[in-house]
């Protein structure tokens, strides 16, 4: 890779990194491309080089974070054995990448911003995610390994643990993404087993996240 190549990497990762720090504080809405070049400090026709709009950036951002975690939960979905072992460690390698993510991603998953019809196909995508949750619940329900409850209610345990992990990791620096993607497994799996002495065979049998 030339010197050439990797400054200009290196600027597309700082675009991204700024505008998903202005998107948190001021709203994607609220942002303009003027403050993110600014952020960045370059001219705005440097940006535009890089991205040709403000929606260019805001996507790049969620295919970096959707779309290995969507295609992670069809396969975990799909996928054959005990269902708690495949939403462990469907959630351990979730909350690991995004606590490896260079970017504080809340503010491109408020409400409002995949309301936007102009990003349909994200929040499609962020839907078909959670319906395959919702299918390794239901799983997991009738196998009798989870507590009786609604696939809705356990998808929603679920993006509520990973959502807090976003806002957590936007505001701590420092901490080891294995150790709180663990954390956050381990939370999210206690309130779903059935069996709690299950739990702690799964945290045994694999006490980090794989790759």
């Amino acid at each position: 890779m030339s010197r050439t190549d990797k400054i200009t990497n290196s600027t597309r990762q700082r675009i991204l990194a700024e505008a998903a720090l202005l998107f948190r504080r001021h709203g994607y809405r609220g942002t303009s491309t003027r403050q993110i070049a600014e952020a960045v400090g370059i001219k705005q026709p440097s940006l535009f080089h890089h991205f040709p709009n403000k929606q260019a950036i805001l996507e790049e951002l969620l295919a970096i974070s959707l779309d290995d975690s969507l295609a992670r939960a069809q396969r975990a979905a799909s996928a054959s054995g005990p269902v708690a072992r495949r939403l462990y460690d469907y959630v351990l390698w979730d909350l690991a990448t995004l606590h490896r993510l260079p970017f504080a991603l809340s503010g491109i998953y408020a409400h409002d911003v995949l309301q936007d019809p102009a990003l349909a196909p994200w929040s499609t995508k962020l839907e078909a995610l959670y319906a395959n949750l919702r299918s390794l619940i239901d799983q997991g329900v009738r196998s009798g390994e989870f507590r009786p409850m609604s696939p809705g209610l356990g998808q929603a345990m679920v993006a509520g643990v990973t959502l807090s992990h976003i806002d957590y990791a936007a505001e701590h620096t420092g901490g080891d993404p294995d150790e709180l993607a663990l954390a956050g497994a381990a939370f999210i799996l206690g309130g779903l087993l059935r069996d709690p002495e299950s739990l702690d065979r799964l945290v045994k049998s694999h006490d980090r996240p794989s790759s």
